[in-house]
Formats: structure tokens, sequence, C-alpha cells
């Protein structure tokens, strides 16, 4: 198995140094074994940890939400419907966010049709209400 230094792992990876520390601070990353005069000696399993942490950070979880998720696939005793419960979790927020920006997108296209784009700036009806905000 390959050993590498936390630089070597930053470029082979794509994360900074800052954040591989950061990770492994927070519990997201294993502490890894340090040769005798101290530093930071990864094995190619930090590999599929960071893979792990990328993919859950494109779907949207946060670091505590994938600190929960590794801890999961840590332990012995925990449960597929344990991860279920984060996940469905994530999808209600998502949805709350999907609505919050159905509705950010009506009144913008409402916005959008009340101006015929013919009119000077001061009597444009968009910008008009944009700086009346109580009435947004």
């Amino acid at each position: 198995m390959t050993k590498r230094s936390i630089g070597k792992l930053s470029k082979e990876t794509g994360l900074s140094v800052q954040t591989i520390r950061y990770y492994e601070q927070l519990g997201i990353l294993p502490e890894p074994e340090r040769t005798e005069s101290g530093y930071r000696n990864y094995d190619d399993d930090y590999f599929e940890h960071i893979h792990f942490i990328k993919n859950a950070r494109e779907m949207g979880f946060s670091l505590e939400e994938i600190k929960l998720l590794v801890n999961l696939r840590r332990s012995e005793e925990a449960l597929g419907q344990d991860v279920k419960e984060i996940v469905n979790s994530k999808i209600q927020e998502i949805n709350e966010q999907i609505k919050s920006l159905e509705t950010t997108k009506n009144y913008l296209s409402s916005l959008n049709q009340s101006c015929s784009g013919k009119m000077s700036t001061d009597k444009c009806p968009i910008l008009n209400k944009l700086k009346c905000s109580e009435d947004a």
C-alpha cells in the first residue's frame, strides 16, 4: 500500500492541504498514521474517504451531515434506516428550497411582464418595485 504526504494527497485529490486538515479536525477523515518525525502519512484508503466526501458534498450534504454519514459508515450497529433518515431530511430540505425558488421565479416573471422595456429606467416598474421591498 502506497504511503504519501499530505502535499501529495492534496495534489492527487484536488483538496487543499488546509481542507484535508480541517476534515481531520472535524472527524470526517480519520487521523492518518504519522512518521517518526510526526508527518502525516496517508495510505490508499484516503482516496475512498475523500471520494465519499466529495460525492456527498456534490449532493448538497453539509459537513455536519457528512460527519453523521461517515459515523454511520464506521458503526457496526447502525442500520440503513439511519442513513435513510438523513437522506429523507435532505430531500425535504431540497423540496423547501425548490418551493422557495419557484416562488421567487414566479415573482420575477410577474415583474418582468409588468415592464414593456420601452420607458426610461426611472419609470421602470421592475426597478420601482424592487426599491419598495416591503411590497415584495
